[in-house]
């Protein structure tokens, strides 16, 4: 007997698309009220907080205005430093892999690696259309051609003596010839031709941005919400932005206002956000920007028989049909090695991703050589009050289908609230065999 596929059909697509956008907007637009801003603010607090509220005022001025007619088209872009050029000749191979006909730009500062090292980022990657972009020349080059960019609009970010130079996520973002964006950190590798999300996804298409969480609730002060003359956000997940799809023309004065949040990085990072990610979800936030923040917590990592411990966070499109992107991070932070083992199985919460049925943390368990994140249905006893999760996989959620490319996670006979778990090569076909093909 041939095995049933998953598919997913158009009434049940179209039922989906309306049920999440009815939980999104109550998700999305919840009001000041519920955040405790009773909250005292600290010394630093009370002299940093009216400084922002200034500087927000005189940032806005400096939005430059979208540029007509000079962005063309959708691509992938990275941002590569010194230290990131090993796992960027691992994403370039990956995204070669899909045989997508999306380009590629590599965006780097002359200050940080040569033209010579980047240049060998292309050496293994003959069938990707990929090119290096330098801030610092405006210049972009491939193996046998060079052009030059108008410098005018190459965003050059401003990063000090920062020893993370996370302003140069958004400056490549919106510095890249193309008019519709696929960013990806050095370490998140796509597991799928991508191209199919800025095609068909109904949330892109519908908001020109794609945003992914991190499992953390906000950590701002509540004040914070009312700096950014928005309604309250303290129930939200903040944002992994190893991952950010956005059409530029449709989200552009969002983008221009993380830009300018992440070049006066000093203020931003220190009272605001952790790095960069946050500043797009306020700099969007400030501009009344909208976006669509893909709630869908999934993680790949070891299971032992009775636990699973998550060390990458996975990427699906809006609806949950395929993971198209992987961001295997906590490896490197963690001295966790790359082996099938350690990137077996993959655990995902497929159902209303804004009904707040899922617990979605990051934590170490008391005694634990490493941090997991988990996924886990809620409510469940094995929560604890510091939030971390020290139960086992529940039977139910144990599934043994593989899926080929063209099925769909969540389909029309999917249990409700259903949480999925089952060996990563079942879920993306292919991808640990590939990536450590080449991690090593």
């Amino acid at each position: 007997m041939l095995p049933t596929l998953h598919l997913i059909d158009a009434a049940f697509r179209n039922q989906l698309i309306t049920e999440r956008l009815a939980s999104y907007s109550q998700f999305y637009n919840n009001s000041l009220g519920i955040c405790n801003i009773k909250n005292s603010l600290n010394a630093e607090q009370e002299n940093a907080f009216p400084r922002i509220s200034k500087l927000l005022i005189a940032l806005r001025q400096q939005i430059a205005t979208y540029p007509n007619q000079y962005f063309n088209g959708r691509g992938i872009v990275l941002t590569v430093g010194s230290s990131q050029l090993k796992l960027a000749r691992v994403n370039l191979k990956m995204i070669e892999l899909t045989h997508t006909r999306l380009p590629v730009q590599l965006w780097y500062s002359s200050s940080q690696v040569s033209q010579k090292s980047m240049l060998t980022l292309l050496d293994r990657v003959s069938k990707l259309n990929a090119s290096i972009c330098c801030f610092d020349t405006a210049q972009c080059k491939t193996r046998n051609k060079i052009w030059q960019l108008n410098s005018t609009n190459v965003y050059k970010p401003r990063t000090g003596t920062l020893s993370k130079h996370f302003p140069y996520k958004p400056a490549a973002i919106i510095s890249s010839t193309f008019e519709e964006v696929l960013f990806l950190d050095s370490d998140a590798y796509v597991t799928r031709d991508p191209e199919d999300l800025f095609l068909s996804d109904p949330m892109y298409l519908k908001f020109g941005a794609l945003f992914f969480p991190d499992p953390h609730l906000s950590r701002q002060h509540p004040v914070v919400w009312n700096l950014f003359n928005t309604t309250c956000g303290s129930h939200e997940y903040e944002l992994d932005s190893a991952t950010i799809l956005v059409h530029k023309k449709i989200v552009w004065n969002g983008l221009y206002m993380t830009k300018l949040m992440n070049d006066n990085h000093e203020l931003f990072y220190q009272h605001v956000t952790d790095g960069d990610k946050d500043t797009f979800r306020l700099g969007f936030r400030y501009m009344d920007v909208k976006y669509y923040l893909v709630m869908i917590p999934c993680a790949t990592g070891s299971f032992d028989g009775t636990r699973f411990c998550g060390w990458t966070l996975c990427k699906t499109d809006s609806l949950a049909q395929h993971i198209y992107i992987n961001h295997v991070h906590i490896f490197k932070y963690e001295n966790i090695k790359y082996t099938s083992a350690n990137l077996g199985y993959t655990r995902i919460g497929l159902e209303d991703p804004n009904n707040n049925s899922f617990f979605f943390t990051h934590c170490r368990l008391p005694g634990a050589s490493t941090s997991c994140f988990h996924i886990i249905k809620k409510p469940n006893p094995h929560i604890t009050n510091s939030n971390c999760y020290t139960g086992g996989v529940p039977l139910e959620d144990i599934e043994n289908h593989e899926y080929t490319l063209n099925e769909s996670l969540l389909f029309n006979n999917s249990r409700k609230n259903r949480v999925l778990f089952s060996k990563t090569n079942h879920l993306i076909p292919n991808f640990v065999d590939n990536l450590l093909k080449y991690i090593e």
